[in-house]
């Protein structure tokens, strides 16, 4: 370390001196477990310097270490920075770095994007996401979507000035949606007006708006059954699976995170919530706790899907006192996958297989259409998506063409 650096480290440990070694040496150690390189380990360990030099100097009294903290770290002192060379400035790596600090002390990570909202929006959009948990129920991944919505309306809206209801009118709404919905697909339209309309119940629960500027929210036409589902058909899943090289470790782990979305129709979340402690091996069964009905299902564990995760759990999985099956192999290793690995396995299997797809619904619907065109009944695919109403899986009366055209009615015409 140069004597330069030395001595901003120095400076950086301030007053406190005892507490903030210890701060820095319980940080080395947090990004050790995670698996992290050597180089990675020292960027962070340079920004997490800054970031204490900074804290420091603006806070001597409290130095409180929060998302707060750390979001005007970001936002308003990095790119003004005129600290004493050497300091770490990439934001993209301090901003990684604050976060693995922020995780460590037990708190929740900043929520991209984050230089582009000011601290009154992340307050409210905190404040909805409460909301969302604690009196709607809403699921994480539900949370996490109308969030994204909501923060790109605000931003939209105010820039970094206060938050003002008054100033959320009809116009504003229709003039937001308007603009947004050229770019969308009709379901994603769908998502954006159920994220304001849920946004604006937030206010009215607040008391900061009324049911009549909820009910101005616009709908767009929406015909139950009126698509048929996408499925892959056999030719394709070939193509599909042929692509994951379950030679290697993390080709077992794809090639198994893919089987239960295609065999069992598992949506994203349920696959990466999945433990090891969920299966039962004797009875070829597994449970499902953290469904979209949040309650607890059973599912059959077939053969083929069984012996991929049995081939990832002996021949692939890192070594780790994580009970969940599916793991990163990488930084942070041994940590159970995020929702994102599952869809990036999957669009990259897609990409591969040279197949027009991106996301892993499309393996539920498929999973789904060759129940329906095996034989089986409405009830037994409702049972197995875990539909809470048979009338979500009606839409696949219509994938079995073949025993349609027994009940299709004569085309009018004229006899010959």
């Amino acid at each position: 370390m140069s004597e330069q650096h030395s001595k901003h480290e120095q400076l950086a440990v301030g007053h406190d001196q005892d507490r903030r070694e210890a701060l820095i040496c319980d940080f080395t150690a947090h990004l050790r477990a995670r698996g992290h390189s050597d180089g990675t380990l020292h960027s962070y360990r340079s920004a997490l310097l800054h970031f204490l030099y900074w804290l420091a100097e603006e806070f001597p009294e409290s130095q409180a270490i929060d998302s707060r903290t750390v979001r005007t770290f970001l936002q308003e002192h990095l790119p003004n920075c005129h600290c004493p060379p050497p300091v770490y400035k990439a934001l993209n790596t301090v901003r990684a770095a604050l976060n693995q600090l922020l995780l460590m002390l037990g708190q929740d990570r900043l929520q991209p994007p984050y230089s582009m909202t000011s601290a009154a929006i992340e307050d409210s959009l905190h404040q909805f996401d409460d909301f969302q948990r604690d009196v709607c129920g809403l699921t994480e991944s539900t949370r996490w979507n109308r969030q994204r919505w909501i923060r790109t309306f605000l931003v939209a809206l105010f820039g970094t000035a206060p938050i003002d209801p008054q100033r959320i009118t009809v116009k504003a709404l229709v003039n937001f949606v308007s603009n947004e919905a050229t770019s969308l697909k009709p379901s994603s339209v769908g998502g954006l007006l159920s994220a304001l309309r849920s946004y604006l119940r937030f206010l009215q629960f607040k008391g900061d708006s009324n049911v009549a500027l909820i009910a101005a929210v616009p709908s767009p036409p929406n015909w139950s059954l009126a698509m048929l589902p996408p499925s892959l058909s056999d030719a394709e899943m070939d193509k599909f699976w042929a692509t994951f090289d379950i030679s290697m470790p993390i080709g077992k782990r794809d090639y198994a995170m893919a089987r239960c979305l295609a065999d069992l129709g598992l949506r994203c979340h349920e696959v990466t919530s999945m433990r090891i402690d969920d299966i039962d091996w004797c009875r070829g069964i597994i449970h499902l706790s953290y469904s979209k009905s949040r309650r607890e299902e059973l599912l059959p564990l077939p053969d083929i899907t069984g012996l991929a995760v049995v081939d990832y759990l002996r021949n692939g999985r890192p070594a780790t006192t994580s009970r969940s099956i599916f793991v990163y192999h990488r930084a942070p290793m041994g940590r159970g996958v995020a929702n994102t690995t599952v869809r990036g396995a999957i669009r990259r299997a897609f990409a591969r297989a040279n197949l027009p797809w991106t996301g892993t619904h499309i393996l539920r619907h498929t999973a789904a259409t060759r129940m329906v065109q095996g034989g089986a009944t409405l009830k037994e695919v409702a049972d197995v998506l875990r539909h809470r109403s048979i009338d979500t899986t009606q839409i696949y009366t219509k994938v079995n063409l073949p025993e349609l055209q027994h009940v299709a009615m004569p085309w009018p015409g004229r006899q010959s």
